[in-house]
């Protein structure tokens, strides 16, 4: 029977599973810590007092949004999705995501690997902190994990059959088109409010049709296109990161859907860093570095997943030799194109969506001066603005960074 855990119960529930009796072994107390952001579920560590190696991760869905509370229901049985989705990566990319120990579908509950002092990423880079390699581990993780369950890597009966998996993340799915979508280009009652980039946004949003139109064109894609397993929800508080190591957790919002929706929200996620770092300690360096990466972020995805295009021998689209080597050749610069230009679309979105919407990035949103702040996130407004209406005549990742470069140019916190 479903129970929701606390702090008090979660130690009992924990040591009546061998598994977890194995790894936490004979010591000390077992001491328990709540961590994660609280938006959605409630996440514990596990550990043994005189022996921190010796820990485990708890991770437990609740019927409604946490962050929000009870009055937003939300079905429990996310966690089923985020099992089923963990699972799928720990065969296609074990190398990025963490080890599951037990499952439990009935009390919707977790029980994963702790991965000790590798922090939430987007911490660090508040604090400025950068990860030599990084974007590299990024785009290899999205190039694997898209390829491989695409109709690129894989028969049609086969994906078919994978995909039952994930036909039923209908709450997720349904608060990512509303949340992203929707809410933060209408006056919501949901959305975050600072009055001066409330006002900005609007006015901005609603007296450009093209902008509302195209911000439709990406719900649509988002609503019928199913071109791989997709994570869902990739952001920089969804990914762990140490000087040799990346990881990839919170995978509930995984869902068939389009190639270029993970690959534009990770950016969306590193450009709002890095505008935050006008006001923070990272400067200009640090800016330099992001940049960097969001162009390692797609070199190393088009390249990884061009090189597993080019080992496949035949798949659900292409059947083998059923085009010659030049026509194959402009049609998948083509199809890599068209993946480029989405997931631009699908990042000005994101930005609109995190910088309006009831969830913001602590990167900015944690700044108390709610002036500076405004100006933070009035500028992610502008940004999400020119690369919605630009996303057209950018056809390469170099062209991307030239243009964010040029935006960012006399950028400045001062009035």
């Amino acid at each position: 029977m479903y129970t929701t855990l606390t702090r008090e119960t979660v130690s009992e529930y924990v040591l009546g599973l061998e598994r977890c009796r194995e790894i936490l072994g004979e010591g000390g107390e077992l001491t328990v810590s709540e961590i994660g952001d609280g938006n959605l579920n409630y996440v514990y560590r596990i550990q043994r007092s005189d022996d921190a190696s010796r820990s485990v991760i708890l991770k437990q869905s609740v019927p409604y949004l946490r962050m929000a509370g009870e009055s937003w229901p939300l079905n429990k049985n996310r966690m089923l999705i985020e099992i089923k989705a963990l699972e799928a990566y720990n065969k296609i990319t074990p190398d990025f995501v963490p080890d599951i120990y037990y499952s439990d579908e009935e009390m919707c509950v977790l029980i994963m690997q702790d991965l000790g002092e590798v922090k939430v990423l987007r911490y660090s880079m508040i604090e400025g902190d950068t990860f030599s390699g990084l974007g590299g581990d990024i785009g290899c993780f999205l190039a694997k994990s898209l390829f491989s369950t695409s109709y690129l890597g894989m028969q049609s009966v086969e994906r078919r059959e994978l995909m039952q998996d994930f036909m039923l993340n209908d709450d997720l799915c349904k608060l990512t088109e509303e949340f992203i979508f929707t809410f933060p280009f209408i006056d919501h009652e949901s959305n975050y409010q600072n009055r001066e980039m409330n006002e900005y946004a609007l006015k901005l949003f609603r007296n450009d049709r093209e902008y509302l139109e195209s911000v439709l064109h990406y719900k649509e894609l988002f609503l019928s296109k199913t071109d791989a397993l997709i994570h869902g929800d990739l952001h920089t508080g969804s990914l762990m990161a140490a000087s040799d190591q990346t990881y990839v957790i919170d995978t509930e919002f995984a869902f068939f859907g389009p190639f270029g929706f993970d690959v534009g929200k990770i950016i969306a996620n590193f450009l709002m860093s890095y505008t935050s770092h006008f006001y923070r300690e990272g400067g200009a360096e640090f800016q330099v570095w992001v940049l960097k990466e969001i162009q390692s972020i797609w070199n190393v995805f088009e390249k990884e997943f061009l090189r597993q295009w080019n080992d496949s021998q035949g798949s659900a689209l292409i059947y083998q030799n059923s085009l010659d080597a030049d026509h194959l050749a402009v049609f998948k610069q083509n199809f890599m194109k068209r993946i480029f230009e989405d997931a631009i679309g699908f990042c000005a979105c994101s930005l609109a969506r995190r910088t309006i919407g009831i969830a913001g990035v602590a990167d900015i949103r944690d700044i108390e001066d709610l002036a500076i702040r405004a100006k933070l996130e009035i500028m992610n407004i502008d940004l999400s603005h020119q690369l919605m209406r630009n996303r057209k005549n950018m056809t390469s990742i170099d062209e991307l960074v030239s243009a964010l470069e040029e935006f960012y140019a006399n950028k400045t916190l001062e009035i």
